[in-house]
C-alpha cells in the first residue's frame, strides 16, 4: 500500500527525544512506530492499551511514591532507590514496601 498521507502533531521536545531514544532502542523509527499504533488502533477499534484516570487510592499511592523519591533533594536517586523503584513497578515488592526501602536506603545514604 503506497503511503501518501502526512500526519503533523506538535509534542513537547523532550518527550520527542525520550520517545525516540527508546525507539531506536528497539531498532524503529518515530514513523514506524506511529503506524503501528494506528494499526492497532483500527484493528481493536480504540486504544491498543488501556487508557483510564487512576484511582483514588492509586493516586495517594503515586503521591506518596514521588514524595519518597523527592527525599533525594531533587538529586539523581541512587543505583539502590532506582533498584527499588524498579522492584516496585515491576510488581516484585508491594507499595508499602517499596515506601518504606526508599526511605530507609536515603536514611542510610
Amino acid at each position: 500500500m503506497e503511503k501518501t498521507e502526512i500526519i503533523h502533531v506538535r509534542i513537547d521536545p523532550r518527550l520527542k527525544k525520550e520517545s525516540e531514544e527508546v525507539l531506536s532502542m528497539l531498532g524503529v523509527n518515530t514513523s514506524y512506530a506511529v503506524n503501528i499504533f494506528l494499526q492497532q488502533l483500527v484493528y481493536k477499534q480504540g486504544f491498543p492499551f488501556d487508557v483510564s484516570l487512576p484511582s483514588k487510592e492509586d493516586k495517594e499511592k503515586i503521591e506518596k511514591m514521588a514524595c519518597a523519591i523527592n527525599m533525594t533533594g531533587g538529586k539523581e536517586p541512587s543505583k539502590r532507590t532506582k533498584k527499588i523503584i524498579h522492584l516496585y513497578i515491576n510488581g516484585d515488592i508491594d507499595y508499602e514496601t517499596a515506601v518504606f526501602a526508599i526511605k530507609r536506603s536515603l536514611s542510610n545514604e
